[in-house]
This record gives C-alpha cells, sequence and structure tokens, in this order.
C-alpha cells in the first residue's frame, strides 16, 4: 500500500510538471516583451531659449505576454488564469537641465506626461502624482486584447472604470523625471503594439551652447531608463530630442546724429523722414522660430486677449508651432487641481513668442514714439494686423504679425500706445508677441521708431550723449532650473548693443583764411558768441578750439568757455609766435562770428580787417552750405 501511494505522489507531481510545461510552452510562443525608442520628432531649438519644447520621446512595444488588465495584486496572487500587471519605474535623463514647470513644489509634480496608447480627449484619464508615497493608480478596464487595455471600449469615453492611461511625471533631479508606478500589459501577439509617449518636457537649450558659424547644429539627448529593466527591456535608449541653434538675427538701420540745437518733430506720416526716423529688424534663424501661444491666434490679430485651445492629440500636439505642448484643459478625468498641482494647466505656454527692443543711455529730453501698435511682413497689414489687400498686384498680405504688448512678462494685454517709456538713466523697452506665423518660411520684420525733442541748447536740452539699443527674445531670464513660478517661455539675454542716436553740440566752424606773427606783423582775432539776441534765441555758452595750419603752427588751443553775449579776443603773437598761415575754430555754440585784424606790431602804419568765414560742418564739401546738412553754422550772406 506505501509503494502504492508512494505511485500516486510520483504520477501527480508527473502530471503537474507536465502541466507547468504544457503552459510554460503556451507563453513561450509569445516573442518577448521589448520596447523601440524613438524620438517622434527633432525639432529646431532656440539657442537663446531656456524653456525649450523638446521633440516627444516614443516607445513602441511589442511582444509578450497578454496581460487582463484586472486589479494589480502586489503579492503576486490573482484569481485562477489571470495575468496579472507589473508595475516600472520610467526615469528620463537630458544632458542638460529640464525646465517643464513643476505644478506642485510639495512632491516636485511636473508638467511632463507619460501616455499609453495614444487616447484621445475623452479617453484622457490622469494619474496624479500622489501626495506621498508610491500611486495607487491600478489598471482597471475591459480587459480587451485586441483593443488596448488603457482604453475605454470604441466610442466610450473615460469613467472611473477606465484604465489610467496619462501618468504624471516628478522631478528627480536637475535634468531628469521620472514616472513612477506605470503599470505594464504586454500586448502579445494579439494586441498589436503597446505605445508609450513622453512628453511636455522641456530644456535649458542655452546652457548646450551654438557651434561655430560652419558646424552643425548642437543636439539636445534624452536618455531613457526602466526599472525593473527585466520587466520592460528597451533599444535605442538615447534619442536627440533636439537641434539647438541661433533663433533670432537682429540688425539695426544705423545710427542718427542730431543736433542740440535743432528741434526735431515726429514726421508725419511716421517714418517717412529717414533724418528722424531708425528702426531694428528681427529675422528668425530658422522657420519655426517665431511660434503662437496655441494654435488659437484670432483674438490676438484683433489685439484682443488669447484664449489658449486644446492641443491634446497625442499625434498632432507636437507638430504645432506654438509655445504650448500637450494640454488638456477639460477639467475632466483628472485634469484639473489635485496632489499634482493644476494638470488642466499642464503644457500651457504663458504667452507666444516675444522679442524685445532695448534702449539704453537715451539722452534726457529725447522722446522715441510711434511705434507701431501692430506691424506685419506684408506690405498689405492694416495696422491692426489683418490683411487688407486691394486688388494689387503689388499688396503682399503679412504671414508674420506681432503685437505691442504692455508688459514683458505678463499676459497679453496690447498696447494702446507707442511711446517708449523710459527711466531716469534713459533706459527702456518695447515688447511684441508674435500672434500670427508661418511655419514655413523664415520671416523677418522691421520695427520703426521716431526721435522727437525741442530744442534749448541753452539748458541742456537735449542732453548730449549716444544711446544704443538692441534686441532679443522676451522675457529675460537668469533662472535657468524647472520652477512653479516663473514664466514659459523665457530666454537668456543674447542682444548686442548697437549705436542708436547721438546728440552732438551745436557748432560753428570759422576759418580765418591768413593770420601772421612773421616779420614785423601780428593779426589781432575775436570770436564773439551771439547767440544773445532780442529774437528769444536759446543761449549757449561753449568754447573754441583753434587750430592753426602753416608754418610755425603750434598744437590746437581751446580758449575758456565764451558766454552768451561776450567776445573772445587774443593776438597769433600771444597764441601761436613766429606763425604764419590760416586758422580754423571750432566752436561749441551755434551763432559764432569772427574778425582777424593784421597790422604792423604796434599797429604803427599797416592794418587789414576781414570778418571770419563760416563753413559747413564737416564733412566738408567744395559746393557748401547749399548741400550741408541742416543746422551747420549761419551763413550771413551769399
Amino acid at each position: 500500500m506505501a509503494d502504492f501511494r508512494r505511485c500516486i505522489i510520483v504520477f501527480a507531481a508527473l502530471a503537474l510538471l507536465a502541466g507547468m510545461a504544457t503552459t510554460a510552452s503556451a507563453q513561450n510562443n509569445n516573442p518577448a516583451f521589448q520596447c523601440t525608442v524613438n524620438a517622434s520628432v527633432t525639432p529646431a531649438l532656440r539657442a537663446e531659449g531656456i524653456t525649450e519644447k523638446t521633440g516627444d520621446l516614443v516607445l513602441n512595444c511589442t511582444g509578450g505576454t497578454p496581460v487582463n488588465p484586472g486589479t494589480i495584486i502586489s503579492s503576486g496572487v490573482g484569481s485562477p488564469g489571470f495575468n496579472l500587471a507589473q508595475k516600472v519605474n520610467i526615469q528620463i535623463f537630458l544632458n542638460t537641465s529640464v525646465t517643464s514647470r513643476i505644478l506642485n513644489t510639495s512632491n516636485n509634480a511636473s508638467e511632463a506626461l507619460l501616455l499609453i496608447d495614444e487616447p484621445q480627449e475623452l479617453q484622457q484619464k490622469v494619474c496624479p502624482v500622489p501626495a506621498s508615497g508610491p500611486n495607487n493608480c491600478n489598471i482597471a478596464g475591459n480587459g480587451a486584447v485586441a483593443q488596448s487595455p488603457y482604453l475605454p471600449p470604441i466610442g466610450v469615453g473615460a469613467s472611473s472604470a477606465t484604465p489610467y492611461n496619462v501618468f504624471q511625471g516628478q522631478q528627480a533631479g536637475s535634468n531628469s523625471i521620472a514616472f513612477l508606478g506605470v503599470p505594464i500589459a504586454p500586448p502579445g501577439t494579439m494586441g498589436g503594439t503597446r505605445v508609450f509617449r513622453i512628453t511636455n518636457v522641456r530644456g535649458n537649450a542655452n546652457a548646450l551652447g551654438v557651434s561655430g558659424a560652419n558646424a552643425p547644429p548642437t543636439p539636445m539627448i534624452e536618455v531613457i531608463s526602466v526599472s525593473p529593466s527585466t520587466l520592460m527591456p528597451i533599444n535605442n535608449p538615447q534619442q536627440t530630442i533636439g537641434l539647438v541653434q541661433k533663433g533670432l538675427l537682429v540688425s539695426t538701420g544705423g545710427a542718427v546724429s542730431f543736433q542740440q540745437c535743432f528741434s526735431t518733430n515726429v514726421p508725419n506720416p511716421p517714418f517717412t523722414n529717414p533724418k528722424n526716423a531708425s528702426s531694428i529688424t528681427f529675422t528668425e534663424g530658422f522657420a519655426t522660430a517665431f511660434k503662437t501661444r496655441t494654435i488659437n491666434t484670432t483674438p490676438a490679430t484683433a489685439g484682443a486677449d488669447v484664449g489658449p485651445l486644446n492641443q491634446d492629440d497625442p499625434q498632432n500636439s507636437a507638430n504645432f508651432n506654438t509655445e504650448s505642448g500637450f494640454y488638456n484643459e477639460t477639467g475632466l478625468n483628472g485634469w484639473g487641481a489635485g496632489t499634482g498641482g493644476n494638470l488642466a494647466a499642464a503644457g500651457l505656454a504663458d504667452f507666444g513668442t516675444r522679442i524685445r527692443l532695448t534702449l539704453k543711455g537715451v539722452p534726457n529730453g529725447v522722446a522715441l514714439v510711434a511705434l507701431p501698435l501692430t506691424i506685419g511682413n506684408g506690405n498689405g497689414d492694416d495696422g491692426m494686423g489683418v490683411a487688407n489687400c486691394p486688388v494689387s498686384p503689388g499688396c503682399v498680405a503679412p504671414t508674420l504679425i506681432l503685437r505691442l504688448v504692455t508688459s514683458e512678462t505678463g499676459g497679453f494685454a496690447a498696447a494702446s500706445s507707442g511711446t517708449i517709456v523710459l527711466d531716469a538713466t534713459g533706459n527702456g523697452a518695447a515688447v511684441y508677441e508674435v500672434v500670427q506665423q508661418s511655419a514655413s518660411a523664415i520671416e523677418s520684420v522691421s520695427i520703426p521708431f521716431t526721435v522727437s525733442f525741442t530744442a534749448n541748447p541753452g539748458a541742456n536740452s537735449p542732453a548730449l550723449g549716444t544711446s544704443t539699443f538692441g534686441g532679443s527674445f522676451a522675457p529675460i531670464s537668469t533662472v535657468t532650473v524647472a520652477t512653479t513660478g516663473d514664466p514659459i517661455p523665457r530666454f537668456a539675454d543674447t542682444s548686442v548693443a548697437s549705436n542708436h542716436i547721438t546728440i552732438n553740440k551745436c557748432a560753428t566752424h570759422l576759418l580765418f583764411p591768413f593770420a601772421t606773427n612773421q616779420v614785423g606783423f601780428d593779426t589781432g582775432i575775436a570770436i564773439s558768441n551771439t547767440s544773445q539776441d532780442p529774437y528769444g534765441t536759446s543761449t549757449q555758452t561753449g568754447t573754441c578750439t583753434l587750430n592753426f595750419f602753416g608754418a610755425g603752427a603750434p598744437a590746437a588751443v581751446t580758449t575758456a568757455a565764451v558766454a552768451a553775449g561776450t567776445t573772445y579776443a587774443s593776438t597769433v603773437m600771444a597764441l601761436a609766435p613766429n606763425f604764419q598761415g590760416y586758422i580754423i575754430a571750432d566752436c561749441q555754440f551755434q551763432y559764432a562770428h569772427g574778425f582777424a585784424f593784421v597790422t604792423r606790431v604796434g599797429a604803427t602804419d599797416v592794418a587789414m580787417g576781414y570778418l571770419a568765414l563760416v563753413i559747413p560742418d564737416p564733412p566738408r564739401a567744395p559746393n557748401g552750405f547749399d548741400k550741408a546738412a541742416i543746422g551747420a553754422g549761419e551763413m550771413l550772406g551769399q
């Protein structure tokens, strides 16, 4: 009997082993579960950008033993005949700092998201980062094989029974984001391909720099890691998710010079007088450098606020040329406030691309006015950003439209005036936001501005000096890490200052064609400052520099300041002993007039006097005052 019992046990063990072998054989009919990583797109990234939106990372996974997505039992024992989904941690690393917005500082919940099987808007159910501890977003649902277990049945929206298919990332270091507790349901041979998409990852492109002029762009790299790696083996874990290159080219219309003693008024119409206006030109470094906030642009072209539109189609959101990324504001199925912060704001930029015209050191008394409120790159812009092309072969409707806004960092608010407000040191800026653009062309726009001031040289107004200007993306920031409150997008300041306007002191240039202190002769020199008169002229004070040319010419001599209504007088004997030649006097006031008197030393028997000639401001021209610039001295006759 004992031998029989032993035989029964042996037979049972053999049967069990045979059953296990059959099960193993059945499971081994499926190829091993594995995932291949690809970058969905490799966008051009602006080298000036701190929060550049990178290309999505996509994992296409096949094979493995199909999983019925019932409740996950961590102890490892489920209902008979059911395979249980297991969880993995998925982490990404950039070769620069991650700057995706943090939505909850207490747990570092990020706007970066991991989407499973490309759920459409009403199918998307979010698993937020928990307040603490592991997430408890287990798979539940229909258990279908041919259709993704992560998606509700076709034609049915997400509900409480829908599996979680959007997992929120968590900042895990300056250059890393982790997606923790992501359930894995291998598709097997019947389920097709399981797709994992990582989106809303932003990186500091500026930190990577730009190679030389003839070098290729600098790559931004993303590396993915899975733990336990045995549950989700991956191929090609390193991908290029962006190519960093210069995004903005800035050129200026050149410096403009003005004389302090001549008022300059805004021309009518503006920008038609080249002596009273200049411009700054902004050009894209590549065709997608200028972006709107979201795909909704119509309100902004009319000067109103820009309301965002959803960009929550996983496969297409990366193709919109906008500052925002993947964005779903529905407030349904977890898209709202909670432990993960306000997930309804995930992916949403604060505004479209902004560019800034920066002015520094504008002389006191100068106004910079009449910047256009709306400007485009075509000649068919009606001034409010709307194409207005009559039937004309020369009319070009704008493809790029920018709107002057009131703030560099605030929400969209159209400016009502084109006047640039300057601080006490003459610094100021004008900021424009892109409200329409084309992603298929490198676009450029020139922003003109005019200069206005009332001359009062007696009060040193406008003040003398030279200002500079430059241009850059905006807003400018030095915050290069992920934060919750700093604006997106934001940029490093890469502007280069160029000379802008110069206010020159009014001068008069006098030519004394003959002066001598040789062979017993001497020459008296007199220069009167005639800016004081009965006509209300603004009085001026300034020195005169006497430049000697000829035999025995000494170095230039600068007089003391000559006040309005007074005369400076001296002799060549005192200024330049043993000199004979001519003298050019540069006087730093507008109404200088000169007289010379040649005589024997002691004025005994021979004498001759003459008026000094007023010559135009340099550069001199042989045809004189009729070709000279406005304000070139005071010619009293011809």
